[in-house]
């Protein structure tokens, strides 16, 4: 039944081609955006996308006031890395290596509405290194978005209707469960159908699709998966801002053992995150709590997950912030016994949320961690991250370290992570940022297996226009 209600992705392109946004013009809401690290959505128009008639003015470039039907944009990123001894690896490799990834975006409205257009292409590539090549790290130029949508405005309440038909990419809710890439060489995208009632800064939003992954291919055409399923509901009430805004979610995944999936699973993921700020925003604080049910394999599923955070920002010279925070997802409390409480986080995004290394994700882990950060000028920002890390199941193993001690005598404490950041944007299209992250392993590395001090280094220059 899913498969003829969900298009393949050349159906799909065949029937409609490729789209844009949402709302662009829709009456805005002074709502606050959440200060937690990495949780802000983009909902479907990639951050370095402009309007073209905007742009122009804003560059002094002669006839702009002609162009305001396109919605277009260029990012080019280029990356160094260098990890040393690498917990990803079950030989804990040292290496270096070359990325670079170039997305180019067009969008067009206002020429043949309701109907509007875009497309994006995505070209990522891998120099140097000498490990095996991976599709999360080169995808030779490819199609990431491609969508066609029918936008009507002022429907309910002053807000539209947006029904987007093709291949997309977007973040939902605080991105831990879906998003759009950013730290990642290639992105995810998806096949399918999605609407939307309301917009961004409207003052409530309602947020539905019916996708296939798109299976990534590091050298021919990517291609939405035949074996894999997601459905979703999501809303976005932001009338209480500052004080409270509210996103409530529910995702249904159906999958079958083939390309990228090892097990067949039929699972509900359903919760909401919560964001606000008080006393002049010098106050701030972030809550996201989801519940999974389901079936996994031969075993049923009930997981959970939650993210905690509080801040305070001085109103002083530098904006200097200080956020605590406790990621937690449960991990199996006993492997064999049918029942899973292992947290499955879906398409989420992991870097910066559970550590700039990449070595955790949102599952059987408790991180208590500190956050302080500065922005001496506009174009000047630095942080730093204090993790601590622990098994919430000594019995389930460290995903990302590949580890594990079915009997649960190896301990929980897997180490402690240090994370800075610095960026600094050169000129108003060239941002340069640099990270260093340190990975200090503790007693459950050292009691299964070798357990020296990790460390990953990066510096990135990205161009927009």
């Amino acid at each position: 039944m899913f498969s003829r209600f969900i298009p393949l992705s050349g159906v799909a392109f065949a029937l409609v081609g490729p789209l844009s946004a949402a709302s662009l013009e829709s009456e805005s809401l002074p709502a606050v955006a959440t200060r937690a690290v990495a949780a802000n959505r983009v909902s479907d128009r990639p951050e370095y996308s402009r309007l073209w008639h905007q742009a122009a003015r804003d560059y002094g470039w002669p006839g702009g006031e002609r162009l305001s039907w396109l919605d277009a944009g260029v990012d080019a990123r280029l990356r160094y890395e260098l990890r040393e001894n690498d917990y990803r690896t079950p030989t804990l490799v040292s290496d270096d290596a070359f990325f670079s990834r170039t997305l180019v975006y067009v969008g067009i409205q206002n020429v043949i509405d309701p109907v509007r257009l875009a497309v994006e292409f995505q070209d990522s590539q891998r120099a140097v290194s000498d490990r095996a090549v991976v599709p999360t790290d080169m995808n030779s130029t490819d199609l990431l978005q491609a969508h066609v949508d029918l936008h009507v405005r002022d429907v309910v309440d002053d807000q539209p209707f947006t029904a987007m038909v093709g291949r997309m990419t977007f973040d939902a809710v605080d991105r831990r469960l879906i998003a759009r890439n950013r730290f990642r060489n290639v992105i995810n995208s998806f096949d399918g159908v999605r609407l939307r009632l309301g917009a961004d800064k409207g003052p409530w939003e309602l947020d539905t699709f019916a996708l296939r992954p798109v299976t990534r291919d590091a050298d021919g055409f990517d291609r939405s998966s035949n074996n894999s399923l997601l459905f979703g509901v999501t809303g976005y009430w932001r009338r209480g801002s500052p004080g409270i805004q509210v996103e409530p979610f529910w995702l249904l995944t159906d999958r079958t053992p083939g390309p990228g999936v090892s097990l067949s699973d039929n699972q509900h993921t359903f919760g909401v995150h919560a964001f606000g700020q008080w006393d002049h925003s010098r106050w701030d604080y972030d809550l996201s709590v989801a519940g999974q049910l389901g079936v996994r394999g031969s075993d049923s599923v009930a997981a959970w997950a939650v993210h905690g955070e509080i801040g305070y920002t001085w109103d002083t010279a530098w904006n200097p912030r200080v956020g605590l925070w406790v990621n937690a997802a449960s991990g199996d409390q006993e492997p064999g016994d049918g029942t899973t409480q292992s947290f499955d986080p879906l398409y989420g995004a992991t870097f910066a949320f559970y550590g700039y290394t990449g070595y955790f994700i949102w599952n059987n882990l408790i991180n208590p961690s500190l956050h302080f950060s500065v922005r001496p000028t506009s174009r000047i920002r630095a942080e730093l991250i204090y993790r601590t890390i622990w098994l919430e199941s000594s019995r389930a193993r460290w995903v990302r370290g590949l580890r594990g001690d079915p009997n649960g005598q190896d301990g929980d404490f897997v180490g402690q992570e240090i994370d800075m950041r610095f960026s600094y944007t050169l000129f108003r299209w060239l941002e340069a940022e640099a990270v260093y992250a340190l990975f200090l392993p503790g007693s459950f590395v050292a009691n299964t297996g070798p357990a020296p001090v990790s460390s990953f280094t990066y510096l990135q220059l990205t161009l927009r226009f």
